[in-house]
């Protein structure tokens, strides 16, 4: 782990850098349909589902890197950060969702990438 970092974000016990934006989403999934009548019937399957939705403003190579190693299985991830609705911090077991990669400029011909976003969904 490096020290530069906050430790704010971890994954597999690797701290990323610190997102420039980081919010806490919760889900519940159901199953809902209509009757004959016209009247819901819904069916709670789970609650609460975590959804960590980031975003880091600008990055350098080398701390890209970090986080693509980090994500690189992408399903099982051990996501650590502050969980709201516990008050602490603590692990939820997650994958990777989609990522977005954009490309700022390149310094000494290596990109920076500038607005990279990425999502951790509860499993």
């Amino acid at each position: 782990m490096s020290a530069k970092y906050n430790n704010i974000l971890r994954v597999g016990g690797i701290t990323l850098p610190d997102p420039s934006k980081m919010s806490v989403d919760d889900y519940d999934i159901s199953e809902s349909e209509r009757n004959a009548r016209g009247y819901m019937i819904s069916q709670m399957i789970r609650e609460d589902v975590h959804k960590l939705v980031c975003e880091w403003a600008l990055l350098r190579p080398e701390e890209y890197r970090i986080i693509r190693k980090a994500i690189k299985k992408k399903f099982g991830l051990n996501v650590g950060f502050f969980i709201p609705d516990e008050g602490t911090s603590g692990e939820l077991n997650m994958y990777a969702g989609d990522r977005k990669t954009p490309i700022y400029t390149y310094e000494k011909g290596m990109p920076v990438y500038k607005g990279f976003t990425m999502n951790f969904i509860e499993m």
